[in-house]
């Protein structure tokens, strides 16, 4: 017979990678212990084990459910925007904006996707590519004609400074977020947009993308 759910394992279970996401931030994920989340949100280390059987476990579905959430609020954004232009400030206003639980999830993602196991990396990253594309695709709408294979370095050009927000950026700060997405925004579309085909085919080596939140693979 199945084993039936509690009506609180959604709250718990949501405590938990609150608590991992808190812990990865402050301490790295390789010296957090599954018994110091378990302190955290208040659970017994036999409780924790029945949601997550190892720390790589809680790990992916933190990225997991982190990643899913960004690309859901990504779609919202672009549900209600009228042109490229308007689905673009609403991407950067994704990322500027995002919760206290969000950023502590996205250092989380930037910083510790590469210890899981490979296995255990592969949704991650496919998660990761299909934010990477989303974007890729918007900028080839914005600026048609440029050489195919600059859109997808540009787009990690701007992820990685969204990425990096996070880490130095305030929102109690004098900029508020909605003042710096405006800000982020003229300035890439500035650049972006007045590049022209002669001036992207530029000899020397290609670059190479990088994933979303994280290292190079």
């Amino acid at each position: 017979m199945p084993r039936v759910r509690a009506d609180d394992y959604d709250t718990k279970y949501q405590a938990i990678l609150d608590s991992a996401a808190a812990l990865f931030a402050k301490v790295g994920y390789p010296s957090a212990k599954l018994q110091d989340v378990a302190k955290l949100c208040g659970a017994t280390k036999s409780m924790l084990y029945h949601y997550f059987p190892t720390k790589d476990d809680l790990l992916q579905a933190l990225l997991r459910e982190h990643l899913e959430r960004l690309l859901a609020e990504v779609e919202a954004a672009f549900a209600s925007a009228n042109s490229p232009k308007q689905r673009f400030y609403g991407f950067v206003e994704v990322f500027v904006t995002k919760s206290a639980r969000s950023r502590q999830r996205h250092v989380s993602a930037m910083n510790d996707v590469k210890f899981l196991p490979s296995a255990k990396q592969t949704q991650i990253i496919d998660l990761e590519r299909k934010v990477t594309s989303t974007i890729t695709e918007l900028l080839r709408e914005l600026n048609p004609g440029l050489p195919d294979e600059v859109y997808a370095p540009y787009a990690m050009l701007l992820v990685g400074m969204l990425n990096w927000t996070d880490l130095w950026y305030k929102p109690s700060g004098k900029i508020k977020p909605g003042e710096l997405c405006d800000r982020i925004s003229r300035l890439y579309l500035r650049g972006f947009l007045a590049e022209k085909p002669e001036q992207s085919r530029s000899p020397g080596r290609r670059p190479r993308a990088r994933p979303v939140a994280g290292e190079a693979r």
